[in-house]
């Protein structure tokens, strides 16, 4: 397994720090990060820092996005995340398809726990049916650029994905989409990520290893109260390769906070 860490928790520093991101982007390198994640936005806009990272020893190891595919054909759009994946080598990309209105949420979330009954909601409900059909079309044509499509368990109510019975819907209706485990994102929603690590770990594609503090606080990874150890021996027993990417946007001292989970992710791969 390698590490990676956002970008923007990178950025964040660099803000907070007054460094440059040359200077961290080393920092980082030299603590045992591999990879970052990045937003496709973001890499479009600056250009330049395709390079800047790749001066670093740094790899693209996920590219993210935000979609209104339950409202709009996404599909240029989706295609131009794609070849950015394909173009930067980073092999998966993570797609937020959507929300619900508030309405809709609260009658999804009302049968999160009764999988049939959710079911039957989703199937009839225009914008998850538009989003199945647009992330179907984003799958195939992921795969013949060889970029694996995945969602995670996205953390906010209106999200169709937000719990394991949503995403079990769609890995369910679309054929190949894959799983990004978001090791903090169950609890936002009140369900045990071991319990949906038992459901989904078959799909799985990607990790972000965010932990959680206090209710709902970023903490650094290891620093929290979630079984990220327990997790990674798991994700160990099933063969997985693929990169762990340090999550917690919002701390005070980004550059301490990435250090201290890169450690504490490195003795957890040894």
């Amino acid at each position: 397994m390698q590490i990676s860490v956002f970008i923007d928790h990178i950025l964040q520093a660099v803000s907070q720090t007054k460094k440059s991101l040359e200077d961290l982007l080393k920092q980082v390198k030299e603590s045992g990060v591999d990879g970052v994640e990045a937003n496709l936005t973001y890499l479009c806009e600056k250009k330049k820092v395709l390079k800047t990272l790749s001066d670093a020893g740094l790899k693209v190891s996920c590219i993210y996005e935000f979609y209104e595919m339950g409202i709009r054909d996404e599909k240029r759009r989706i295609k131009k995340h794609i070849k950015m994946a394909k173009k930067v080598g980073a092999g998966r990309i993570l797609v937020v398809p959507g929300f619900l209105s508030e309405d809709e949420a609260k009658e999804a979330l009302s049968y999160k726990d009764d999988y049939g009954k959710l079911e039957a909601f989703y199937d009839k409900n225009a914008a998850v049916r538009r989003m199945v059909e647009g992330i179907t079309k984003a799958v195939k044509y992921g795969q013949k650029h060889g970029v694996t499509v995945t969602f995670e368990d996205f953390d906010l109510n209106t999200s169709p994905i937000c719990n394991m019975n949503g995403l079990k819907y769609f890995f369910d209706k679309v054929p190949d989409l894959k799983f990004t485990l978001d090791m903090g994102n169950f609890a936002y929603i009140g369900e045990d990520v071991l319990a949906a690590w038992d459901v989904l770990k078959d799909y799985v594609a990607h990790v972000h290893c965010k932990d959680r503090g206090e209710g709902l606080s970023s903490v650094a990874t290891g620093g929290g109260y979630l079984p990220i150890k327990e997790l990674i021996e798991k994700l160990k027993e099933t063969g997985y390769e693929g990169y762990l990417a340090i999550e917690h946007f919002d701390m005070d001292n980004q550059e301490e906070a990435i250090k201290d989970s890169a450690s504490f992710l490195r003795e957890c791969i040894r």
